[in-house]
């Protein structure tokens, strides 16, 4: 079966839980570019670390992101492997499985710690400065949470057409690769199909709703900061910082 950790809210009481959603955004976007731009081990023991202390303080257990992790080893194999293929060093290759790794944690902590409402709210927040220059803020940011919330939607359709397709005698793990490709067919057309007609429900009950994305809208729950906010975010500028010196100097 499919893991389905990633994109789901995990409710439980931490200090990451109640810090601002606009703190979390930035915090993810700045550790996602200090991923990016480091290059030496050293540095990205800082950021494992950081990393760390992070998901420490989100009290989700780490079995959550273990299975996270587990989700993509095909695909962190298969980078492995073409980067052997064309003879690159094994220590550049490992930075960049690492870099993977590290961006898919820092979001799945952003998308088990804040709401679908939070996320959208501090994604608009965050980008409200490019409303200057006429780029859809509103339409980008419900976009983004929407594109987040939907992949445990399609993984849950996927286990589900398995279990079915299983129990109509369809062996995915028994026959071989040419067998296996044969058996994808009858798992992503039912799956496609389900995900757009998940899609246009949504998109019927926001229309029923009167929903208006471009209306400007108030909030029920305000997103207070906290000094805690302030303390996360000083920290992950000063990392990104450290790491800008080390590429220019």
């Amino acid at each position: 079966m499919l893991s389905n950790v990633f994109g789901r809210y995990y409710p439980i009481n931490s200090r990451i839980h109640k810090m601002s959603s606009i703190s979390k955004v930035l915090c993810t976007l700045i550790f996602i570019i200090a991923t990016l731009l480091c290059n030496k081990i050293e540095y990205h023991v800082v950021l494992l670390f950081l990393l760390l202390f992070v998901m420490l303080d989100t009290c989700v257990p780490f079995i959550v992101y273990l299975k996270t992790i587990l989700s993509l080893k095909w695909l962190l194999l298969f980078i492995l492997i073409i980067n052997l293929i064309f003879k690159n060093d094994i220590a550049s290759s490992l930075i960049m499985i690492f870099k993977i790794i590290y961006m898919l944690l820092s979001s799945t902590i952003l998308t088990l710690t804040t709401t679908p409402t939070d996320l959208t709210y501090g994604l608009q927040k965050v980008m409200s400065p490019l409303n200057k220059l006429h780029v859809p803020v509103n339409r980008i940011a419900l976009s983004l949470s929407l594109a987040l919330r939907f992949i445990p939607t399609i993984i849950d359709q996927s286990n589900k057409i398995l279990r079915s397709q299983a129990s109509r005698g369809v062996d995915y793990s028994g026959s071989n690769i040419k067998g296996k490709l044969i058996s994808l067919n009858s798992l992503i057309i039912p799956m496609f199909s389900l995900t757009m007609k998940r899609a246009d429900n949504l998109s019927d009950a926001m229309e029923v709703r009167l929903y208006d994305i471009d209306a400007k809208r108030t909030n029920f729950r305000q997103n207070k900061w906290q000094s805690y906010d302030t303390f996360l975010l000083v920290l992950h500028i000063i990392v990104l910082v450290a790491i800008v010196i080390e590429r220019v100097v």
